[in-house]
């Protein structure tokens, strides 16, 4: 009796680690297809989820408790940028899918990966202090105008494992998958002033497919 009853348990415990992989690798980890514009004159969301922050690089900015807590990273993150970038957040869900899309046609140049904390990523507004303060990683890219922007993949609470796919000067065609964040967290983009923010705060982004911006 004792025996078929730990048979039962063994046979529960395996069929729910089993049940959970599959979900895992068939949910958290798909990759739908999307309705790619193919026009390199708009720039289309990386990310799933929806916009928290649209922070535009000005001399207003520099007055905000936000920018006063966090100046290092927020200008680190701006860095080799001309006065006029815009820096974009979009929060994603365990829900949300959690691959990263090339925003456009372009060139990869380097990436930085920046250890830090794991504090919980899907906060808005003043609350995304702790975002600064998480482990995150920063792609660089160049259009064939020239024109530059950057990814930012930003670690969370639960999202504790950080991929991008990519090779120094590797070309990109808009839609291509560029990397993972396992779980959800945050993506941020930042894009210099040559790109026209269309996009809002509240916005609701499908990797691939959301216009965020177009060239001027």
């Amino acid at each position: 009796m004792i025996k078929k009853i730990l048979k039962y348990i063994i046979i529960t415990i395996l069929l729910f680690f089993f049940s959970g992989y599959l979900f895992y690798t068939c949910y958290f980890l798909r990759s739908p297809e999307r309705n790619i514009p193919n026009d390199n004159t708009k720039f289309v969301s990386p990310a799933n989820g929806e916009i928290i922050a649209i922070i535009r690089y000005d001399e207003k900015l520099k007055t905000t408790t936000l920018y006063k807590k966090n100046n290092v990273v927020l200008d680190d993150w701006r860095a080799d940028f001309e006065t006029g970038a815009t820096l974009i957040s979009i929060m994603m869900t365990p829900m949300d899918v959690h691959y990263q899309k090339a925003p456009l046609s372009s060139k990869f140049l380097t990436s930085e990966y920046k250890a830090g904390n794991f504090f919980n990523a899907m906060k808005k507004g003043e609350f995304m202090k702790s975002t600064f303060q998480n482990e995150h990683n920063i792609m660089n890219f160049i259009t064939p105008e020239g024109y530059k922007f950057r990814i930012i993949q930003i670690a969370g609470f639960l999202a504790r494992r950080i991929v991008d796919f990519l090779e120094p000067n590797q070309a990109l065609i808009q839609g291509e998958k560029i990397g993972l964040i396992k779980l959800g967290s945050q993506v941020s983009i930042v894009v210099d002033k040559n790109f026209q923010v269309i996009a809002k705060v509240g916005d609701k982004v499908i990797d691939g497919e959301t216009v965020l911006a177009r060239k001027k």
